[in-house]
């Protein structure tokens, strides 16, 4: 087998892709940055936030496991079903955010279970002050 040099190889002058390749941060193409517990947790004072969650039977209590203008993460004990329509509550900082969401999904097993929910019908006032909230994490401030 003969090897072959350099000159062997034909130019690529002139070559074109019919698409242009845009890679994928690691939110994806998702339209809010997120905020993870941990975060939060260091703009709160280093407690983990407490979220309650109100079905149709039964009032539930989980922790925030991330957070952005969209809608939130839990974990909790319970399983949720997807495309459940609830309420969910949370205190962040001074402010006491209550908001009406769908599970989108659910992970987990064991009564270790991950639900993303997504807000519905957000307040404006407590969607600005998510928005805030990660502005303070991007600044480096506590909340």
């Amino acid at each position: 087998m003969e090897k072959k040099a350099w000159t062997d190889i034909p130019s690529l002058e002139g070559l074109e892709m019919e698409w242009d390749y845009q890679p994928q941060g690691a939110d994806g193409n998702r339209a809010y940055k997120r905020m993870t517990a941990r975060d939060l947790s260091q703009l709160f004072g280093g407690r983990p936030v407490e979220v309650k969650v109100a079905t149709l039977n039964d009032t539930l209590s989980g922790s925030l496991h991330d957070l952005c203008e969209g809608g939130v993460a839990i974990n909790i004990a319970t399983r949720l079903d997807e495309n459940q329509h609830i309420k969910v509550g949370m205190v962040l900082g001074r402010e006491k955010i209550i908001a009406s969401a769908k599970v989108r999904h659910v992970q987990g097993h064991d009564q270790k279970y991950t639900a993303g929910l997504m807000f519905i019908g957000l307040d404006p006032t407590a969607r600005r002050y998510i928005a805030g909230i990660y502005g303070s994490k991007v600044l480096g401030n506590t909340v």
